[in-house]
């Protein structure tokens, strides 16, 4: 029997510390067509509503502005959708507005791009405009996978968008790639990563595909159109990634995530540590350090919504003591660094081993996670079972 369920507000109710420096999220949800794996809050666009969004997002970091003041953005994240669609001028404008509202000390700026768009890319542009990271959805250097995920790119066209983007004058690029797909062999797969790897970015992300309610390759499954691959294939392509990412000099600081020595996505970082990332655009989400919200997804209704002066938000809650502990277990384990016990004590008033004895002794014992240099880490066995593990820990307090 564990103790009954907190739902005190967790912290206290009261304005929120953001004195120290935060990350800033910004959402573009536009894409050429919408990919059948994809749940973000992205929506097949011909450029019609740019000007429009544009303008709803300006008056949204304004918004922003006036509820939290002129606080430091360490981080800055323009994600999508497929951002590189605004134009350098776009971007420009967005990157000068939080520049002008905000202090703008941000050590990163990164910006999603689509290897398929080659043709609009201005790399010196964006360059130009502040941007200083660039993140690539690859996926697969193989051209049969490529057409199952309906990537309207080629294998050809991503070496030809990261070529762009080193002459642009990006020094730090992630390439997103995607493990486990159905028909996918350890082969091919392979060969994406060593293709990915000869390129020589900064980073890669190796994401293994989920079948999401709502998306359309969660209908192609439930009619038998499309196989999930079982929990130890996946697994497979997981311990494969790790070790030859390794061998090619890429360190894993979470689970899914590999980077050269000290390019690690500084703005991911703050999520997985639970940090304050505040947030503009249709759908965004965004966390003060003491509550969190989304804004509304539709885009059109965004731009209606900002132009009437209605609120953007559709949802905001204040996470209670057990949810911010349950957060805390979920986000930073998924890291190499772990859980610090003693930031978790600080921060909650018990110690982790207090809160969650069941699931603590039951993975070490396992081999599952380990007690190193002060923290909570899972071990490389671990990570192939998080997810399995992470519901274990929910169930505790459940």
């Amino acid at each position: 029997m564990h103790e009954a369920r907190s739902t005190k507000p967790f912290p206290a109710p009261g304005p929120p510390d953001l004195t120290s420096p935060v990350g800033l999220y910004i959402h573009i949800p536009f894409c050429v067509r919408k990919c059948g794996y994809c749940d973000f809050n992205s929506h097949a666009s011909d450029g019609s509503l740019h000007d429009a969004y544009l303008a709803a997002l300006l008056e949204d970091l304004r918004r922003v502005r006036e509820r939290y003041g002129p606080v430091e953005f360490e981080t800055v994240f323009i994600g999508g959708g497929t951002p590189s669609l605004f134009t350098p001028a776009q971007i420009g404008a967005i990157l000068d507005r939080v520049a002008r509202d905000f202090r703008l000390a941000a050590r990163e700026i990164t910006m999603e791009a689509n290897p398929g768009t080659i043709e609009r890319h201005d790399f010196a542009g964006y360059r130009a405009a502040g941007v200083t990271r660039v993140s690539m959805g690859a996926q697969s250097f193989d051209p049969a996978e490529l057409a199952l995920l309906e990537r309207i790119h080629s294998p050809a066209e991503i070496a030809d968008a990261f070529r762009a983007v080193r002459a642009g004058g990006i020094e730090n690029v992630n390439l997103d790639l995607m493990f486990a797909l159905p028909g996918q062999t350890l082969e091919t797969w392979a060969r994406s990563v060593e293709a990915a790897v000869a390129l020589g970015p900064e980073h890669l992300s190796a994401y293994n595909l989920t079948f999401e309610p709502g998306t359309e390759f969660h209908r192609r499954r439930a009619t038998g159109d499309l196989h999930e691959k079982c929990e130890d294939e996946q697994a497979d392509f997981l311990r494969d990634t790790a070790a030859r990412l390794q061998t090619a000099g890429y360190g894993r600081y979470e689970i899914s995530n590999f980077a050269r020595p000290g390019r690690e996505c500084a703005h991911n970082l703050r999520y997985w540590r639970r940090d304050p990332v505040l947030a503009a655009g249709a759908g965004a989400f965004g966390f003060d350090g003491r509550r969190r919200w989304s804004n509304v997804r539709s885009p059109l209704e965004y731009v209606r919504r900002a132009n009437a002066a209605e609120p953007l938000q559709a949802f905001e809650e204040a996470p209670d003591l057990e949810q911010a502990m349950l957060e805390a277990i979920l986000c930073r384990l998924r890291l190499r660094e772990g859980l610090a016990t003693h930031r978790f004590k600080t921060e909650f008033g018990e110690g982790i081993d207090s809160v969650f004895p069941k699931t603590l002794k039951m993975a070490e014992r396992r081999g599952l996670l380990e007690i190193r240099e002060g923290a909570v880490v899972l071990t490389d066995e671990g990570i192939l079972v998080s997810d399995g593990l992470f519901g274990e820990f929910a169930k505790e307090r459940a």
